[in-house]
């Protein structure tokens, strides 16, 4: 008995996933200095619910993180995200101490998620996802060396590859412009943090790719397939 129920449940999942709605669709998301594409596929798995799967690109901004040289001077040093530009240079005749650095960085990944829509008429409605965003990332870092003993500074270059993660809650409202092709228009609020802190930790709030880092999204979708 407990068998046959098993297989019944499993059956209904497997009828709703094979004959739910499908839809593709395209996002631009946008925040400053910053904007991103990204291409999804969407399929309603219950009433209301859909999964969606997709893959994104593009820039994710430019920071300038300036600090005092008081810091410095108190013997206090600044931390960038990337280990390997947080160190001491010296020469023969001093030494340098990282404080002042930009950042600019692009990425390219998967994501996959849960979201829930209400259509409030034939026209409108609201969507909410949950997304898992895990992406490979190159940063461009020009850092700046200050050497207190000498009040003389130097510039270094870094580019560096690492893998991070997000997870996005979103929220759109949804327009339907016929049968097939739904407009919508929202924010995401992606929580970011690093799959491999030994190579990329930020400390500091005003760093790129950081904590929460809302975003205005504007998309399209369309039905394919069997249009339901």
């Amino acid at each position: 008995m407990k068998k046959l129920f098993l297989l019944s449940i499993l059956f209904s999942l497997s009828h709703s996933f094979t004959f739910g709605q499908q839809r593709i669709g395209i996002d631009i998301t946008a925040k400053p200095q910053s904007v991103n594409l990204t291409v999804h596929y969407q399929k309603i798995i219950k009433k209301n619910v859909l999964f969606s799967i997709g893959v994104f690109g593009g820039s994710n901004g430019k920071k300038y993180i300036d600090n005092d040289t008081l810091l410095l001077n108190f013997g206090k040093k600044i931390a960038s995200p990337f280990s390997n530009a947080n160190r001491t240079l010296t020469d023969t005749l001093t030494s340098f101490d990282l404080l002042n650095y930009s950042l600019r960085s692009k990425s390219i990944g998967i994501q996959f998620g849960i979201g829930y829509f209400y259509e409030f008429g034939v026209k409108h409605g609201i969507r909410a996802n949950l997304n898992l965003k895990v992406s490979f990332a190159e940063s461009q870092m020009r850092a700046f060396y200050w050497s207190i003993e000498k009040r003389i500074g130097i510039f270094e270059d870094y580019t560096q590859n690492y893998f991070i993660a997000a997870v996005s809650p979103e929220l759109y409202h949804t327009i339907r412009v016929s049968g097939r092709i739904t407009l919508n228009y929202g924010i995401k609020v992606p929580y970011f943090f690093s799959l491999d802190k030994s190579i990329f930790n930020p400390v500091d709030k005003r760093d790129l790719l950081y904590r929460f880092e809302p975003e205005f999204n504007i998309g399209i979708t369309r039905v394919i397939g069997k249009c339901e």
